[in-house]
């Protein structure tokens, strides 16, 4: 039997839909580009060209082939190649366009459980 500090604690994570489209991460100055590899309402997952800190926050801008939606977030995690941001919405209008955007493109995705 393993050791119990190595598991990892369990967190509820809403449905990902699996995809591929261009993003870019703009912290402190510098942009990092990358591919959006899943996404939800709560944050994507991605592989980027350059490294990332977790903790870090800046502009994400996503480039999906539907529209580009600009917001701010959060890197929560980095593992080897992927690097998971969360979505740091203030107001309705930004989780309603959010929403938004996730339901344009979800017609062509195939909702995967990460």
């Amino acid at each position: 039997m393993g050791n119990i500090n190595s598991l990892r604690k369990f967190e509820y994570r809403p449905c990902r839909l699996a995809t591929g489209f261009n993003v870019d991460f703009v912290a402190e100055g510098e942009a990092i580009h990358g591919v959006c590899k899943d996404v939800s309402d709560a944050g994507i997952r991605a592989e980027f060209d350059g490294s990332v800190t977790v903790g870090s926050s800046g502009l994400l801008i996503l480039r999906h082939p539907t529209g580009i939606l600009k917001l701010v977030a959060r890197v929560a995690y980095c593992e080897k190649y992927q690097v998971g941001l969360e979505f740091l919405l203030d107001t309705p209008s930004e989780r309603r366009m959010t929403s938004d955007f996730i339901a344009a493109i979800s017609t062509t995705l195939t909702i995967v459980d990460l």
